[in-house]
């Protein structure tokens, strides 16, 4: 029996550092105190693959980590959430990425700084074994894929386009390039968005990818690019689901104060394949996803505060009752 979802993409850690810092930036050069400090299995897909997990599906990811302690920190991380790691490559002599998260003036998601790691964010080619294995799926998800040019017009593709042919479903949410890159985005994506079935991005990307003027205008050219469904996700104000000659609105699903932002819209992506998956219609997979992501901006990063199933479930039973 095929597993749930494969997902390819990149993993690195997160340093999530909260609390109260002072207000008056010019004493910050000499202010010291204490602070919260959460590590996280992160990256691209990190939250993603957590929340499948946790929602119960089977899932098994593709990636390249460091062969060091933080690498074995998120193998760890990912195993006791129950993602089947064996198509996770351990590079020697590399360093991985970090995030570090500095949530104590006033925003949510800023100030960040990085380490990019160095080595590749996962293998440029598969053995027709592993073909098999990634494949041996009910979806095929990808994520990051504009933060790697190596694999633009690869295997990837080929990889993508044999999961078409065999009738799994396909998804992808891009994301952006880690240089400095002039819009449109869309050299790296035309030649896979044929046999991507779902699209996520967010409307800064949206627009980033195709150059348009308007979240509708870059929906229409992602759609008229092969994509069968464009989801923008929107912050606060919620996400729109494009299909051609079609859109629906979904709301922001607000359940409490706002800790951080980190990982919404991976957690919405993996509500939204979670709804896929069963079959559900596209309003459907809207509100639950909106509804996950309600939920993870409760706590700290992005799969922390992701409930289980059933809580999700009710809360999106809920809200139709009061339609």
């Amino acid at each position: 029996m095929p597993r749930d979802v494969s997902v390819i993409g990149p993993l690195n850690i997160d340093l999530l550092i909260s609390g109260e810092g002072p207000a008056n930036w010019e004493v910050i050069p000499t202010w010291d105190g204490p602070a919260n400090m959460e590590m996280t299995a992160a990256g691209s897909v990190g939250y993603t693959i957590n929340n499948l997990a946790r929602l119960g599906l089977s899932v098994r990811v593709s990636s390249c980590l460091p062969d060091d302690p933080l690498g074995a920190f998120i193998l760890d991380s990912l195993q006791r959430a129950g993602v089947d790691t064996a198509s996770v490559q351990q590079m020697p002599d590399t360093l991985g990425g970090i995030g570090v998260y500095i949530l104590m003036f006033g925003s949510r998601k800023r100030p960040l700084v990085y380490r990019l790691p160095t080595h590749p964010l996962w293998q440029l080619e598969y053995s027709p074994d592993e073909v098999e294995t990634l494949l041996d799926t009910r979806l095929l998800h990808l994520g990051g894929f504009l933060h790697f040019k190596d694999a633009w017009h690869g295997a990837i593709v080929d990889l993508f386009e044999e999961a078409k042919s065999r009738g799994i479903i396909t998804s992808m949410d891009p994301q952006f390039p880690l240089w400095v890159m002039e819009p449109p985005w869309m050299v790296g994506l035309e030649d896979i968005l044929p046999y991507v079935d779902i699209l996520f991005c967010d409307e800064t990307e949206a627009q980033n990818i195709t150059a348009a003027a308007t979240l509708d205008s870059a929906a229409q050219q992602l759609l008229d690019a092969g994509v069968q469904t464009v989801i923008i996700k929107q912050g606060v104000q919620g996400s729109t689901v494009y299909r051609q000659g079609w859109k629906h609105r979904q709301d922001a699903v607000i359940l409490g104060e706002l800790v951080d932002s980190i990982g919404a819209g991976d957690t919405y992506d993996a509500g939204f394949l979670y709804g896929t998956l069963k079959g559900w219609s596209l309003e459907e997979r809207a509100l639950f996803a909106s509804v996950a992501a309600g939920f993870s901006v409760t706590g700290i990063g992005g799969s922390q505060s992701m409930p289980e199933l059933d809580r999700i479930t009710a809360e999106v039973e809920r809200r139709r009752s009061c339609l």
